[in-house]
């Protein structure tokens, strides 16, 4: 599966809210990244799971939405991995296949 990296960096107690794809993984680098998921409804409450995360540490993200990431004790770096959007591998595909295919029937 291919996917779009994007390193963030942050600095001491500072916090991103970021819009971010379902499947997105996380992983932190360097420093201590607080990771507040997206809101989802557990009957009817809702909830916004929070995680903390080290070095070496990741997270996978079951539902998109907006993330909280915000740095602890000290300047972090956290690698996002989103997946691809379908529509966007569909369209690299056509425009791959189809000058192909005008070419073999002129």
């Amino acid at each position: 599966m291919t996917c779009i990296t994007t390193i963030i960096r942050l600095e001491q107690h500072l916090a991103l809210h970021i819009p971010l794809d379902a499947y997105t993984t996380l992983k932190v680098s360097t420093g201590s990244v607080v990771v507040r998921q997206p809101l989802r409804w557990l009957g009817g409450t809702v909830l916004a799971p929070i995680v903390t995360l080290r070095p070496g540490q990741s997270c996978r993200l079951e539902q998109g939405g907006w993330v909280e990431l915000r740095a602890q004790g000290g300047d972090a770096e956290v690698r996002s991995d989103r997946p691809v959007p379908v529509w966007q591998t569909l369209w690299q595909w056509l425009t791959h296949v189809l000058p192909r295919a005008t070419r073999e029937a002129a």
